[in-house]
């Protein structure tokens, strides 16, 4: 089975971007093939995804090199991208 990947694009301790942090914490242990990196947008790969996606908000989640979640991000949400990302690597 391929792996999920996750991109986090974060600045780092804004309460959104804690409960995210804590939220993709959770569900690593609950997918096996999740891997999740998290980039600041300052750092060099954080400026290179977040030019590629044209991020218009932080945080974001970039899920298997697509940018899907931006803004106030919610575990059901989260959950409902892995959920598509997982269908659709199983295929």
């Amino acid at each position: 089975m391929s792996k999920v990947e996750v991109v986090f694009v974060t600045e780092g301790n804004c309460p959104n971007c804690n409960g995210v942090r804590a939220v993709l914490a959770k569900l690593h242990h609950e997918y096996r093939h999740l891997a999740v990196d998290e980039v600041h947008p300052d750092a060099p790969a954080g400026r290179s995804i977040s030019a590629e996606e044209r991020i218009p908000a932080l945080p974001a989640l970039v899920v298997n090199g697509r940018l899907r979640l931006v803004g106030e991000i919610t575990e059901k949400q989260i959950r409902r991208e892995l959920e598509k990302a997982k269908a659709h690597r199983t295929r």
